[in-house]
Order: C-alpha cells, then structure tokens, then sequence
C-alpha cells in the first residue's frame, strides 16, 4: 500500500504565515523567488538597457496617474523589473504583476508580444495601471482574507486525519489565496488601469490593443502568479466594457464600470 507523506503541511503552514496580510516577507519572497526562477533582464546589453529605460519611463508616468485617479499618493514605487533571460520556455509567458511593497515585474514574453505593435507603449502602460490599481484597491489582500479562513481549516483537517484527499483540496486553495482576483477586482483593475494611463497622456486604445494581443498568445501564461490570463480569460464582454471606459474618457465623462 502506498504510504502518504505528510512532511508538506508543517511548511505549507510556514509559507501562509508568511503571505497572511501582515506577514513583514510576503512580497519579499514571491519576488525573490520570480526573479530566481525567470532571471531579470538588466542594463547590462543595449537591448536590456532599451527595454529597462522604457518600463522606467511609462512606471514613472502611470503610477502618479493611478495616484491621481484614486486622490491619493498611497502607491510608492520601489522597482521596476523585467523577468527573463534564464529559460527560454519561460521567456514566452506573458505575465505582470504589482507586489503591495511597491516592486513591479513585467515578464520578457509579454514585451515580445507588444513589440510590432504600433501603441506599444499605450499597452504597457495598461498594464501597469492595472496591477498598479489591484495594490492601490488592496484586491489581493481582500482576496487573502476570504480564502485564508478555508485553507487553515483544511490544512488542520489534514493534519488531524491524514487524508490523502486533503493534498489536492488544499492546492486548489493556496492556489486561490495568493493568486486569483475577482472577476470584478479585474474591471476595477482595468477602469483604474485606463484612468492611470490617461492621466498620464497615454492614449487609452493602447488597452484594447493590448487586450487583442492577448487574446491571441493565450497558451503562454503562468498560472502560479495571477496574471493577465490566469484568473479569469479575456472574453468578449471584458473588452466591450474597456471599450465603454475609453468612451467615457474620449467624452470627458465620469468613467463608469463598462456594464452599459
């Protein structure tokens, strides 16, 4: 009979404690292990360079445009990075992510696919907007408070009964916990994202080109962080409803939630 390893709660445990709301490594460790594990594209080659001074410059400009849009200078940028030049398999995964401590990480597989595109800029400015809103909102930490009562009950019901069917409830929860956002914290994410990046005099059909692109190189995602296709899929009625927010914009009307 196969024998079931329990040696993965105690350190599960650990890591939760650790990425609790105000556990002081959290976002230390989450980046840490990216650029471990992705590698980081430094200044180091002209290509590095290029790439480096252009996250620098849209960082710089979008994040006091978020600020803007939300009446307050709460989001301090700590670091912008670029993920990538360690595995080429990773190099294609399309991702970008914000960590509550002020780090941005923008993956090399998602500068690739905007790089024929003529609002490229537009679409990572988007981008940033959008994670940079997720942080400022405190979507992750909501998120984290829903899900961190379930998964330490199952983690305890694991412990006490040593059923090898806890293993797989817990995964999908973990999984929950520090990844997934709401469908709706992704609208809030994309309205901020687009008030963000106007704010910043970056026009905002760079989000619906972005989205597009998106779309199409969807295979090449990570799932482990929640990304730009990791939570929930790009459909049709979430470009309609950025397509509504830009309306509003060009219009010089307050900006609604896209539903109509």
């Amino acid at each position: 009979m196969r024998r079931t390893s329990y040696t993965w709660i105690p350190a599960l445990c650990a890591v939760l404690l650790a990425l609790a709301p105000g556990g002081a490594r959290a976002a230390e460790d989450v980046g840490k292990q990216m650029e471990a594990e992705y590698g980081v594209i430094d200044g180091s080659t002209s290509e590095g360079k290029a790439l480096n001074d252009e996250l620098t410059e849209i960082v710089g400009k979008v994040v006091p445009g978020v600020n803007q849009g939300h009446g307050t200078s709460g989001f301090q940028l700590k670091s912008a990075t670029i993920l990538g030049g360690k595995n080429a398999e990773h190099d294609k995964v399309v991702n970008a992510f914000a960590l509550p401590d002020g780090r941005i990480y923008v993956t090399l597989g998602l500068i690739r696919a905007l790089q024929n595109e003529p609002l490229r800029k537009e679409g990572l400015a988007f981008v940033v907007g959008h994670e940079v809103t997720h942080v400022v909102e405190k979507h992750s930490a909501q998120q984290q408070k829903k899900t961190l009562p379930a998964l330490l009950g199952t983690l305890a019901a694991g412990a006490l009964t040593r059923n090898p069917g806890v293993a797989t409830a817990v995964n999908g929860l973990a999984q929950g916990y520090v990844s997934h956002f709401s469908r709706e914290d992704e609208y809030r994410a994309d309205r901020g994202g687009l008030i963000g990046m106007h704010n910043a005099a970056y026009d905002p059909n760079g989000a619906v080109m972005l989205l597009n692109v998106l779309q199409k190189v969807g295979g090449h995602q990570d799932k482990t962080i929640n990304g730009w296709l990791g939570s929930h899929p790009i459909t049709e009625n979430r470009v309609v409803r950025v397509n509504r927010m830009i309306a509003d914009i060009q219009a010089n009307r307050p900006v609604g939630d896209g539903k109509k």
